[in-house]
């Protein structure tokens, strides 16, 4: 019945009022973008905590496995409990007090080693306070380009930096696409905003973190989903 029902109305309504109200629909109800504008955080459709990334990075990074990974983080919020969830360990700074009381409660039952640094210049250089390399390295606080200098050097053999709001921040990205990675912009729409931004991931010519999944790159939400198997071989 239900099916049927859609078949009329597609009859009906023409295509230019129903493919715009389906992009609303996969926007408001699929990525949960309404009601990350509502309440003003950042969650799926589940009420499950999502960085403040675009979409097409936050997609990208769902599908790699991180379980055995080391993460720092400039920079904290939803995407700290994130990563707390995914990661084996996770190093999170940030410069603002009160921000930093709203998130700690939240981060139970997840470990995370998160760290209020108010003075800035401590906070950009506090990555060497830990003596060791990480596999993820995320830029998405304060002093973006100073980060990036001392983070590149402890960046693990394999593993990605990831630079939010990179369209903002085209120096540091310069820098870091010129240091030798590989460089990965991700554009698109991302939770509260009314507009988009590039999440750019910086990869190591050695990357090798892998993937969570069976089969890599995953239906993306709001996908249309194609059975058809691909064929094993092509004829001449």
């Amino acid at each position: 019945m239900n099916m049927c029902f859609k078949k009329i109305i597609g009859k009906i309504v023409p295509r230019w009022i129903s493919t715009p109200l389906r992009v609303f629909k996969k926007m408001n109800a699929d990525y949960a973008h309404w009601k990350t504008v509502c309440a003003r955080q950042c969650v799926n459709r589940k009420g499950e905590p999502i960085p403040w990334y675009s979409y097409p990075a936050i997609e990208f990074i769902q599908q790699l496995d991180f379980s055995d990974k080391t993460v720092f983080e400039y920079g904290s919020g939803y995407s700290t409990i994130f990563w707390a969830s995914r990661c084996r360990e996770l190093t999170s700074i940030e410069h603002d007090a009160r921000w930093y009381q709203n998130i700690q409660p939240k981060l139970y039952p997840f470990q995370a080693d998160y760290r209020l640094i108010t003075d800035l210049k401590t906070y950009a250089q506090s990555i060497q306070m830990m003596n060791k390399s990480f596999d993820v390295i995320i830029i998405d606080g304060q002093r973006r380009y100073a980060c990036a200098v001392v983070a590149r050097k402890h960046l693990a053999p394999g593993g990605m930096i990831i630079l939010d709001n990179a369209d903002w921040f085209v120096e540091t990205a310069k820098y870091l696409r010129e240091s030798g990675l590989i460089e990965v912009d991700m554009a698109g729409f991302s939770p509260i905003n009314h507009y988009t931004l590039t999440t750019s991931i910086f990869l190591s010519r050695d990357f090798n973190i892998r993937s969570a999944h069976v089969h890599q790159p995953m239906p993306s939400i709001g996908a249309i989903l194609n059975n058809d198997s691909e064929p094993h071989e092509v004829n001449p």
